[in-house]
Parts: structure tokens; C-alpha cells; sequence
């Protein structure tokens, strides 16, 4: 029976915490001022981008993270400074963020974020 037990709690900690899980990031958080959605025409770093790059890349690329020796993540200006490295990195070889996916709608807003010439607010 204690094994059972054992087998059932290792089951649930395993799939409570699988990467599906981990990845499951609404892509707006932080909605404009009014109650608008984020849209292509809209997006800032303010209302987007910010959150974007706070839930998926602070995790490798913080001070002393380990992917700080190709960019480290510090706010709008860092991404400002560093835009076609992660325009490059992110949407067109998407090879970042490792490990993780994007969906349609975070790749469109970001795209648009970069086309739009990454307005702050």
C-alpha cells in the first residue's frame, strides 16, 4: 500500500511540474490602461514586451544566469541595445527561448513590437 502511495506521489509531482506546465505563461499580463487588449497596433513594452522577456528569458539571462555571456536582460534599455540579436535569435532562427515555445500570439505581438520600432509605453 505504501508503495502505491509512493508510485501516485511521484506520478503527481512529475506531471504537476512538466515543462507543459512550466510553459503555460499567459502572454499578456499586463494590459493596456482602459481595459483594450494588446493588439499589433498597441503593443509596447509596457503593455508586452516587458512581461515577455521577464517570464521567458530572465530565467537564462539575469546577471550571472547562464546565458549572460550572450545577452543579459535588465530592462527596456538592455533589450533596446541588443534588438536585432533577439529579433534574430527569437523570431526568425527561433532558437531562443531554449527549451520553450512560443505561441502564434506571442510571436505576432513581439514581431509587431519590432516592427513597430519597440516603443516603450
Amino acid at each position: 500500500m505504501k508503495r502505491k502511495l509512493l508510485i501516485v506521489g511521484i506520478a503527481v509531482m512529475v506531471l504537476a511540474c512538466s515543462s507543459d506546465k512550466a510553459e503555460e505563461v499567459p502572454p499578456v499580463t499586463n494590459p493596456p490602461s482602459g481595459g483594450n487588449n494588446v493588439t499589433a497596433e498597441n503593443v509596447s513594452y509596457k503593455n508586452f514586451a516587458g512581461t515577455f522577456f521577464a517570464n521567458k528569458c530572465n530565467a537564462c539571462h539575469a546577471n550571472g544566469g547562464a546565458g549572460s555571456s550572450h545577452w543579459v536582460f535588465s530592462g527596456y534599455a538592455s533589450v533596446q541595445n541588443n534588438a536585432e540579436k533577439i529579433r534574430n535569435a527569437v523570431l526568425v532562427n527561433r532558437i531562443m527561448p531554449q527549451g520553450g515555445s512560443l505561441t502564434e500570439q506571442e510571436r505576432t505581438l513581439l514581431d509587431a513590437w519590432f516592427k513597430r520600432n519597440l516603443p516603450e509605453e
